[in-house]
């Protein structure tokens, strides 16, 4: 019995192990209120996509990770590099395809892009999937932005934040 127990453990962590992403190139970044794996992402506690979003629609100089449910027609692919984040997306106006990296992350800020480069940032991936800054997977929290959307955000601080886990996944929330 004993034999037969131990034999099923190791097949199940076996099969997660290879279900869960580890050194991925290109994931999606969600939410969820758990820090533990799930290779599917739609099962993670209280999961929500994210998506880049320009609190300046005209300039776009600067975009934010805000939050997104179910019903979305596509999500960004993101990359690590050098502590950096990257993501293509439209540029403004919908013109072109532009490369956003991720700024410095600094608590009481939220996750900013700019489209330039940026030289050696603060963010990892702890287990290839918990999404870390300075090595610390606690203190991504989600509060509202200035016109009133969930972004994310680095040890922000006031009554709409809420703690949250960034994570690193190979396929998308919500789809089948």
């Amino acid at each position: 019995m004993r034999f037969t127990i131990l034999t099923v453990l190791s097949a199940l962590s076996a099969s997660l192990a290879t279900a869960l992403p580890t050194e991925l190139t290109q994931f999606f970044l969600v939410t969820s209120d758990q820090s533990d794996p799930n290779a599917n992402s739609s099962q993670l506690r209280g999961v929500h996509a994210t998506t880049p979003y320009a609190e300046d629609p005209v300039s776009q100089s600067t975009l934010l990770l805000r939050l997104i449910g179910a019903g979305y027609n596509s999500l960004p692919n993101f990359t690590l590099t050098d502590g950096v984040l990257a993501t293509t997306t439209s540029g403004p106006h919908g013109i072109g395809s532009v490369t956003y990296n991720s700024t410095a992350v600094v608590a009481g800020q939220e996750l900013q892009f700019m489209a330039q480069q940026q030289e050696g940032g603060n963010v990892a991936l702890d287990g290839g999937y918990l999404v870390t800054v300075d090595g610390e997977t606690e203190g991504w929290t989600i509060c509202d932005s200035a016109r009133g959307m969930d972004v994310l955000w680095w040890r922000g601080e006031g009554s709409d934040c809420k703690s949250t886990f960034l994570h690193a996944v190979s396929k998308p929330p919500y789809r089948k």
